[in-house]
């Protein structure tokens, strides 16, 4: 029960990582505001995780739509009084095009969500936890953002590369009101968007990996339960590399 008590918002929440990441918070004890582009998704899941909703609730919120944000953390606000803990982890991705075949519309549109969106929803928790005088960001990069990837595009590797820089600097902007900003590179997770993609891509960015097995939502879960909890509370800025091994430092 590592977060009882606590209030958590996770975007991107319908599958995948963020569901994992709603799952175990709720788990050890937190209650958990469910935010993703389709609310029959979120029900599901709502439904599955905490079937007397009495400490889940589900919001259709696009993340990259200010007015959204700011509608989702007030609901949060009024069914629970406080936000202790925010992941950023809505995310898209589209099938690679090399850049000289990339439009303007399909980089822009890339980062409005998986940059624009951390920046917005971590704009709007601000002040509820400079008001607690506490509070836990988590923003969920990639190792495209380390390291760059082949296959993935320019566009998903300059977004991901932007929320570990966000995550710095909003550290060290955000420190002295006791809140703490970390993020989370995975690589490769066997989720449904990662499937969409060719095996020989998937076999590609798993080169060099060091454990023998293939990433899973729960693994990144984990590391969110740790940067969530007072255990990490000499950490802030940092950016865990959850990887398999894949790159060490």
């Amino acid at each position: 029960m590592e977060l009882k008590g606590l209030v958590a918002i996770v975007t991107g929440a319908g599958k995948g990582i963020g569901k994992a990441i709603a799952e175990e918070y709720l788990r050890e004890g937190a209650s958990v505001a469910l935010w993703g582009r389709s609310l029959d998704q979120l029900k599901q899941v709502e439904e599955a995780l905490n079937p007397s909703g009495e400490r889940v609730i589900s919001a259709k919120v696009d993340v990259s739509r200010e007015q959204e944000v700011q509608s989702g953390c007030s609901e949060v606000l009024r069914r629970f009084n406080h936000i202790d803990i925010l992941v950023n982890n809505a995310g898209i991705n589209h099938q690679f095009t090399p850049i000289e075949e990339m439009s303007l519309q399909a980089f822009e549109s890339l980062l409005q969500v998986n940059l624009v969106g951390t920046f917005l929803c971590s704009r709007a928790v601000t002040p509820v936890m400079k008001k607690q005088k506490r509070g836990k960001m988590i923003n969920i990069s990639s190792l495209a953002g380390r390291t760059g990837r082949r296959n993935v595009g320019v566009n998903y590797g300059a977004s991901k590369a932007g929320v570990i820089g966000l995550t710095k600097t909003l550290a060290r902007e955000l420190g002295p009101s006791g809140i703490y900003v970390n993020g989370i590179a995975p690589g490769p997770i066997l989720t449904e968007l990662m499937k969409q993609f060719p095996a020989e891509a998937i076999a590609g960015w798993n080169a060099g990996r060091a454990v023998d097995r293939n990433g899973l939502p729960e693994d990144i879960a984990h590391a969110a339960v740790f940067l969530a909890s007072v255990r990490s509370d000499w950490v802030t800025g940092v950016t865990l590399d959850v990887n398999g091994g894949i790159m060490m430092f």
